[in-house]
């Protein structure tokens, strides 16, 4: 069964490398169509009907143009589809990511990534994927992508009750009821701190596990760090009385373990990216060597050892032949 998923992953990544830009701009076109529809089926289930074909002019424009063009274009069609419910409340979404990336923007660059994938993934109930894989192959420095991530999904389910609600609450007289009506929303929501907490014990769990000198640690890493997810939920649905669907709950961790896996498994197993250490030994000596990537070593600290033999101990091979030659014809003159 191993050697059939070896083969099967071999097989996959020879025909990636070989049609790269063309698999890339497919799957990028594919996820672009697919996170459109998500935020429109969420925010407006009516705004694509019959109109198929705006979303998926966007997917191609996405397949062809930088990442970055595709984060811009879900933003814009989210801060649209908000529009329509309150311009209020859009404008505010749009200040807070202004504020989170002018402040964080600069840690890593794709955090962007982090953020848009836990709103989106919410959509089919598989955003637990998001802590256990982004700590395969990223730094804690990614923990506000996943705080800011998850702030923006329960933002999103506020807008949703805000509409259901804007019937009854159009009779105010406060301009500002809408960003009023989403900050009571968020701070009273106990869930969403439940939930950061369980992302940011899972994300420091999985990396720490991953970056251990431990046997199969990525994959140890995976099944702790989901059983910490379910356990702070569990514990805070016991202590809090969130009212969570267990079953539920449990499905939908076991789905994002197995995603995860998957992705690790698949995922090139040679990383270049870290600080590699050795140790290893013969009769007389143990060795302990230190790889460090070229980009985290600046120039003025590299140092190079030449180890000079000893002048006693030196070994001249035009000199050993000299020898070699007069005792010859010494041995030679003797026998004659």
């Amino acid at each position: 069964m191993m050697m059939s998923l070896l083969v099967l992953k071999s097989r996959i990544k020879n025909f990636y490398e070989k049609h790269y830009r063309l698999v890339r701009g497919t799957l990028r076109m594919l996820l672009a169509f697919a996170s459109f529809l998500a935020v429109s089926s969420e925010l407006n289930p009516d705004g694509y009907r019959g109109s198929y074909w705006l979303p998926a002019l966007a997917a191609v424009v996405c397949g062809v143009a930088p990442d970055a063009v595709s984060i811009l274009l879900i933003l814009i069609v989210a801060a649209l589809e908000i529009a329509r419910i309150s311009p209020l409340l859009a404008g505010t979404v749009l200040i807070l990511l202004l504020v989170y990336f002018l402040l964080f923007g600069r840690l890593e660059k794709r955090q962007s990534y982090v953020l848009l994938s836990i709103p989106l993934l919410s959509v089919i109930h598989i955003s637990y994927a998001v802590p256990l894989v982004a700590a395969l192959y990223m730094s804690p420095v990614m923990i506000p992508a996943v705080l800011m991530g998850i702030l923006l999904q329960y933002a999103l389910m506020g807008i949703l009750q805000y509409s259901a609600a804007a019937t009854a609450l159009a009779e105010s007289d406060n301009i500002l009821s809408p960003v009023q009506y989403l900050l009571d929303y968020l701070l009273q929501n106990r869930l969403m701190l439940v939930t950061m907490l369980a992302f940011c014990l899972a994300f420091v769990c999985v990396y720490a596990i991953r970056r251990g000198k431990y046997k199969y640690g990525p994959q140890i890493g995976i099944l702790v760090g989901a059983l910490l997810l379910m356990t702070v939920e569990l514990l805070s649905n016991i202590v809090m009385e969130l009212d969570l669907n267990l079953a539920l709950l449990t499905l939908q961790v076991v789905i994002s373990m197995a995603i995860a896996y998957v992705i690790q498994f698949f995922h090139m197993t040679l990383d270049y990216h870290g600080t590699r250490k050795l140790q290893f030994e013969d009769d007389e000596y143990y060795y302990y060597v230190t790889a460090v990537p070229k980009f985290k070593v600046a120039v003025v600290d590299k140092t190079v050892t030449r180890i000079v033999p000893d002048e006693e101990d030196s070994f001249d091979l035009k000199e050993e032949l000299e020898k070699a030659l007069e005792e010859e014809e010494a041995e030679s003159d003797t026998e004659m």
